[in-house]
Parts: C-alpha cells; structure tokens; sequence
C-alpha cells in the first residue's frame, strides 16, 4: 500500500507544524515574515497530501495507476537514470561556475560552488563503496 497511516500522521504533522508557524508568526513571537510563509506553505503541502492519501484510499482507479507507477520497471530505471544525469548536470555546472566566480574575483562564490562540488563526489565515492559491496 503506498499511501499507509504513517503518510496521513505525517502529512497532518505538516498541517498542524504550519499552523504553529503562523500563530507564532501572527502573535510576533516569530519576526520575520518568512515563517508565516512557511507555515502557510506547509499548512497547503498537507491539506494536498491528506486529499491524495484519501483519494487513493477510495479510488481503485486512482490507486491502481499510483501502484503501477510507483512499482514499475521501467519507471524505477527512468528515476535512476534522470537522478545520474542530474547529478552529472550539477557538477559540471558548479565546477564552470566556480571556475567562472574565480576568474572574475569572486573568492566566496567560488568557494560555494567548489565545496559543494567536493561533497557531492564525496557523496558519490561512499555511495558507490557501499553499492559494490551490496552488489
């Protein structure tokens, strides 16, 4: 079952979490504005989460193609290939932009982007140590 009770306990948790968020907000016990935002957003993500969970705990259709979707090959290859391509994206990317931050003097950018650069191949390199032992 995809959509289980922990998903609607969590997806209430959002709900209850963001109106936490804008009441603290709204009394000013929170400065910023960015938690009121937060809140609201989060109130909306889990109101939408509980609408889907209750659909596909009443539409035998709706949860058919959710099942089939979530457990297909095909689309299981799919996510993995377009998460190897992100991530190959992202690298090259960061290291241009590192590169191109370098050499117009901005040290801070460059340190960012080269950093990050450093941790997702970290990232990569134990992922795949711990992957050729699974497999």
């Amino acid at each position: 079952m995809y959509y289980n009770n922990k998903k609607l306990a969590l997806s209430i948790f959002w709900i209850v979490l963001g109106a936490v968020l804008l009441g603290l907000s709204a009394a000013e016990v929170l400065d910023s504005d960015v938690y009121s935002g937060m809140g609201g957003a989060l109130m909306a993500v889990g109101a939408l989460q509980i609408a889907r969970n209750l659909k596909y705990r009443n539409d035998p259709a709706y949860k058919e193609k959710i099942d089939t979707e979530a457990n297909d090959e095909r689309n299981r290859f799919l996510r993995m290939k377009s998460w190897a391509w992100a991530g190959y994206t992202v690298v090259l990317v960061e290291g241009i932009g590192s590169v191109v931050a370098m050499a117009m003097g901005e040290r801070t950018v460059q340190l960012v982007l080269a950093y990050s650069v450093c941790l997702l191949i970290a990232a990569y390199w134990v992922s795949y140590l711990i992957l050729s032992r699974k497999y």
